[in-house]
């Protein structure tokens, strides 16, 4: 059954390859609780699991998985913008227990924002290194009208930089699976297995977090 599970993932993810990153990473960014960065090292490592370091390579890694990805963060991050923006605090306010945020995680951040001697790089670091939730910057920069077309650019350069590291890592961590593979026959299924519970505990995760804050706004 896992055998099954792992090669139906994986000929998924060749056969739509640029496309099943592209849209997993906007999904993520609205309804579905599993971080970008799962998406990616699970793409890459299927994607580039055996290919050797080049120019060539490293295009592969951009243009089939990086600028895919980051595209579809983007996209995706524009429709808590977009709400944030037209709709302000009041839904925010309503809202927010279902998408585990608040208006106090609104102040945090910009408190953290006013910090930032310049307003790009905050954004740009939120995104390079997603300490802040990304639905907190995204609900953040539309609730106080952040510009835009900067809003664009630094999310997508942010996101690229993030994503070229995780799909760095996942790269080489599959070349060194490979030949590890040849000496212990078990270590795919086992694999495979950490890819799946991973998955699997951040939903549960996701879902007790935001339970949890739905019975305190409740309370």
């Amino acid at each position: 059954m896992l055998s099954y599970l792992t090669s139906s993932f994986e000929s998924f993810i060749i056969s739509n390859g640029s496309w099943a990153v592209f849209l997993g990473c906007i999904l993520e960014q609205i309804i579905v609780p599993i971080p970008a960065s799962l998406i990616v090292i699970s793409s890459t490592f299927i994607i580039m699991k055996g290919t050797a370091f080049s120019f060539a390579s490293v295009g592969t890694l951009l243009i089939k998985i990086a600028i895919p990805a980051s595209m579809g963060i983007t996209l995706g991050s524009l429709v808590y913008y977009a709400l944030a923006y037209k709709l302000g605090a009041p839904f925010i306010e309503r809202a927010g227990k279902y998408m585990g945020v608040s208006l106090e995680d609104m102040a945090n951040v910009e408190k953290q924002f006013k910090k930032s001697r310049y307003d790009e790089l905050f954004i740009f670091l939120a995104r390079c290194f997603p300490i802040i939730p990304s639905i907190a910057i995204n609900l953040f920069c539309g609730l106080i009208k952040y510009d835009l077309k900067r809003y664009i650019l630094t999310t997508f350069s942010g996101s690229m930089l993030q994503i070229v590291g995780w799909g760095l890592l996942a790269w080489v961590s599959g070349n060194i699976y490979l030949i590890l593979e040849d000496k212990i026959s078990l270590l795919g299924n086992i694999v495979a297995l950490i890819i799946l519970l991973a998955v699997i505990y951040f939903i549960i995760k996701k879902r007790r977090e935001k339970k949890k804050k739905l019975n305190c706004n409740e309370k």
